[in-house]
């Protein structure tokens, strides 16, 4: 007679086999994944931005346009704390606000998370010197076209949008550094 082990029970219900939770993170861990890209597909749309159109808010709630910035070089950066390639995005991007700012570059970083406590925290541990502003509902990220996670947007002095730089990487990030130095050079 062959023995079969008896169900288990969780609250009252049999538990579902093993391999379906399994199959359930993994589909969960793909989308997530997919979501947040590590490699960077870089655009440059020679279209301007409505600097005015685009509203952020700060952590303590005020709200911003990027029209504050205008004659500055500014590299907008959407991130999120549960994205791993940001995990290295914003502290580069942190590091090159304190070594450009001086010649105008301001770097803004946009998270698109749902609660603040955690990006607070994320904020002063990964990118201190950097502007963290919040994207909660997306408005920003849907008027520029946000294809994934992070992406990063450069904006020249005169409010016209030089590059979109989607995902990270060391080559991709070499490149968009030579791009800012290209703009900060630009009166």
């Amino acid at each position: 007679m062959i023995h079969k082990p008896a169900p288990r029970h969780w609250r009252g219900r049999e538990q579902p086999a093993m391999g379906s939770t399994v199959k359930g993170a993994l589909v969960a861990l793909t989308v997530l994944w997919g979501a947040c890209a590590s490699v960077p597909a870089t655009t440059s749309p020679p279209t301007e931005v409505d600097l005015g159109a685009v509203e952020l808010t700060d952590l303590a709630g005020g709200s911003h346009s990027l029209a504050e910035y205008r004659g500055k070089v500014v590299l907008l950066d959407f991130w999120a704390t549960w994205c791993a390639p940001c995990l290295e995005s914003l502290p580069l991007y942190d590091r090159w606000q304190k070594e450009l700012g001086d010649q105008g570059l301001v770097v803004v970083a946009a998270s698109v998370d749902e609660e603040d406590a955690p990006v607070a925290d994320f904020a002063v541990k990964y990118a201190p010197a950097v502007i963290v502003m919040r994207d909660r509902e997306g408005r920003a990220a849907d008027r520029l076209g946000l294809p994934k996670m992070p992406t990063a947007f450069l904006i020249g002095r005169d409010g016209r949008l030089i590059e979109r730089h989607a995902g990270f990487d060391e080559a991709g990030a070499a490149a968009l550094r030579d791009r800012i130095m290209s703009a900060l050079a630009t009166p």
